[in-house]
C-alpha cells in the first residue's frame, strides 16, 4: 500500500515491518485528533513531542492494526477463558472423587450404625432374659 508521510526538513519515516519509523528510530504513535476541523481521525505522531512529525493513517492501516489488536486480545481471552474452563474441570473432577469418597463413608457409617443397632437389640434382649430368670429366683 503507497503511503504518504509528511515530514519536516530534518526528519523522514521509513517503513519497517508495517510500523513507521522517525529518522530516530523511536516508533511514530497511533494517535487522535481534538481539533474542531478534524475530530477524531486517527495519526501518526512520533513520542517524542517538537518534532514536527506528523501523518494522517490512512484508513485501511487504521482498520488494519485495529483488527489486529482486536484479533490479538480475542486470543488472549480465548486462552484465559480455556485455562478457567481447564481450570473448572479439574475442580469438578476433584468435587466428584470427594462426593464419592463421602458416599463410601456414609454407606460405611450406616452399616456400622445398623450393627450397632443389632447389637443393641441383642443386649436389650439378653435383659430381659436375665431380668425374667433374676425374678424366678
Amino acid at each position: 500500500m503507497p503511503s504518504s508521510t509528511t515530514t519536516s526538513s530534518s526528519s523522514f519515516a521509513k517503513r519497517t515491518l508495517g510500523q513507521l519509523f522517525r529518522f530516530c528510530d523511536v516508533k511514530a504513535q497511533l494517535r487522535y485528533s481534538f481539533t474542531i476541523r478534524n475530530p477524531g481521525w486517527p495519526f501518526l505522531g512520533c513520542l517524542k513531542y517538537n518534532t514536527e512529525y506528523f501523518k494522517w493513517a490512512e484508513e485501511d492501516q487504521y482498520r488494519m492494526s485495529d483488527l489486529r489488536e482486536t484479533h490479538n486480545e480475542l486470543l488472549r481471552t480465548k486462552k484465559e477463558l480455556e485455562k478457567i474452563l481447564d481450570d473448572i474441570e479439574k475442580s469438578k473432577i476433584d468435587l466428584c472423587k470427594r462426593a464419592d469418597e463421602i458416599e463410601m463413608r456414609v454407606m460405611v457409617l450406616s452399616n456400622r450404625n445398623e450393627e450397632v443397632l443389632n447389637k443393641e437389640l441383642v443386649l436389650v434382649v439378653h435383659e430381659a432374659e436375665i431380668r425374667s430368670l433374676h425374678t424366678l429366683l
